[in-house]
């Protein structure tokens, strides 16, 4: 293995030349690290001591390291969908000491692919710790989770959000600051829509909305009129306690779907337009409709077929049904299963192929079989339907689908030391027995191998998935993280807080082609003013 140490360790260690009293506070504040977070072929780390982002690029031979300073004590970082964007959330600090400054939390875009641009601060006014992005980047919503970050602070409003388009520039209008109406319950998640023009709207454009998950309400918000009044729809009025777990969209018809803990049904909530009462009144109102077998859905995926027309799959395990629903019109066809479904995976998996398959799992029941449904003409109720069950040998404990390919990973045991592989071609198993506890792992970008680790074994595993022989690479120094990059690196972080990885440039790289870069947290240190 090749081995690079980051010049600023020895400055790092220099940096003790300094009286007590005259070195910059960096050295005595809390450090967390946030990441390692997949960006592409980058990989970021966020350091809470040093206020900045530091970026790994893998996309050359030899990594390129750079920093981005952002704001005091950062609480939380997600990617964007398309994971080009990095967004932080900083706590800011309050000037009381030697040092400190005085500074606001603010929500941070720290754009990856211009590397040179300066972080972009927009003031949200409290230390949020959830972070809800739109599937176009087009805008975000931050909020508090139902604990809250911490015990920091003397007042916390848990119904508060802030709503921040992100291609408009900070300012007094941007981010929004809203009181969500509560019912005595709190955001548990925010889910945003992709762009949906509203039928019948006065305003033709598409626009984006939220749908704020809490117990036993169901709330939305035109996030692209943040200043217009949130809707609340009350999910419990028959008595039971609801909470919404999952919402998927069907935008040419401006409709969701929620499923939900206790509920009978799926919920549809259509969007229609109505003329506002008032300027700047809200020009929509939610149609509901309760759509499947009165069941209870356990879990719910979408998909278009080649016709460009969208369904529903549910699962209903109250009735042993999984109901197929034209999110068009609304109509659904139920078809027979014993099993209690609560996982369901679609084949092929890829964005632009319509699957031809689902693939229906039974996770809390930890049955011994998965089953499979052809969709090609399930809408048609003249055709029978083909569902089909694959005995394995153990029980199910996960199955997580294999990206760019039509095979499922199955997980055998709490441990995730037995594991399966399911072609679903062939829909045929082969065994895959590891050494350690899977704790970490990953696939490359085409789906042609697995990746994995475990923190006491100083070894990666691979897995040709094309022909499944297994390899191993012996590695320095155990790993606590593995990630493949979009050009197919493979990255394992080591857990070291200055900065300890190894990069292997491909699946088939020998220790010979491997780089170990340590110290790179502390890059450009010294450059840093306090």
């Amino acid at each position: 293995m090749h081995k690079l140490l980051a010049v600023s360790v020895l400055a790092a260690t220099l940096a003790g030349c300094w009286l007590e009293d005259d070195r910059p506070i960096v050295w005595d504040r809390h450090r967390t690290v946030l990441g390692p977070i997949s960006m592409k072929s980058q990989i970021a780390y966020i350091d809470s001591a040093l206020d900045r982002v530091t970026l790994l690029d893998l996309a050359n031979d030899q990594p390129e390291i750079s920093t981005t300073l952002i704001g005091r004590r950062a609480v939380v970082a997600v990617p964007s969908p398309d994971r080009h964007l990095l967004f932080v959330i900083t706590r800011g600090e309050e000037a009381i000491h030697a040092g400190e400054i005085d500074q606001p939390p603010l929500l941070w875009v720290v754009d990856t692919v211009y590397k040179d641009r300066p972080a972009v601060a927009y003031k949200i006014g409290s230390p949020f710790d959830r972070i809800a992005v739109a599937p176009d980047n087009s805008m975000l919503v931050t909020y508090f989770s139902a604990a809250g970050p911490d015990e920091a602070g003397f007042f916390r409003n848990p119904n508060e959000v802030a709503i921040i388009h992100l291609d408009e520039e900070p300012s007094d209008t941007n981010p929004t600051l809203k009181t969500l109406r509560s019912f005595g319950s709190v955001p548990e998640g925010i889910t945003l829509s992709p762009p949906m023009a509203v039928p019948g709207a006065p305003d033709a454009d598409p626009r984006t909305f939220a749908f704020v998950l809490s117990a036993n309400n169901l709330t939305l918000l035109d996030a692209s009129h943040p200043d217009r009044r949130e809707v609340s729809i009350r999910l419990d009025l028959g008595g039971a306690a609801v909470l919404p777990r999952e919402v998927v969209f069907a935008p040419h018809t401006a409709s969701a779907y929620v499923r939900s803990d206790n509920a009978r049904d799926v919920l549809q909530v259509l969007i229609e337009g109505v003329e506002p009462a008032a300027e700047g009144a809200n020009d929509f109102k939610p149609v509901l409709a309760e759509l499947g077998a009165g069941g209870g859905p356990s879990d719910i995926a979408v998909y278009d077929d080649p016709s460009g027309v969208r369904y529903v799959l549910a699962s209903t395990p109250n009735t042993g049904e999984v109901v197929v629903i034209d999110a068009d019109t609304a109509q659904f066809r139920s078809i027979p299963i014993a099993a209690p479904i609560d996982r369901i995976l679609l084949f092929p998996t890829g964005l632009d192929t319509p699957p031809t398959k689902a693939l229906f799992a039974s996770i809390g029941a930890k049955q011994t079989s998965v089953h499979v449904l052809d969709l090609v003409h399930i809408e048609d109720p003249l055709t029978q339907a083909s569902m089909r069950t694959i005995k394995l040998d153990k029980p199910v404990r996960d199955v997580v689908p294999v990206p760019g390919r039509d095979l499922a990973m199955l997980v055998h045991d709490d441990a995730r030391t037995v594991l399966g592989l399911l072609d679903m071609d062939t829909e045929s198993t082969s065994p895959l027995l590891g050494v350690g506890k899977l704790d970490s792992y990953d696939f490359s970008p085409s789906g042609s191998h697995l990746i994995g680790a475990t923190p006491n074994i100083s070894r990666i595993g691979f897995v040709a998935l094309d022909n499944l022989h297994p390899t191993d690479f012996r590695l320095d120094d155990p790993p606590t993280r593995v990630l493949s990059t979009a050009n197919a690196k493979i990255f394992v972080d080591h857990g070291d807080p200055l900065g300890h990885a190894t990069i292997i440039p491909s699946p088939t790289a020998t220790r010979d082609d491997a780089l170990v870069l340590t110290g790179f947290l502390t890059t450009n240190l010294l450059d840093q003013g306090p």
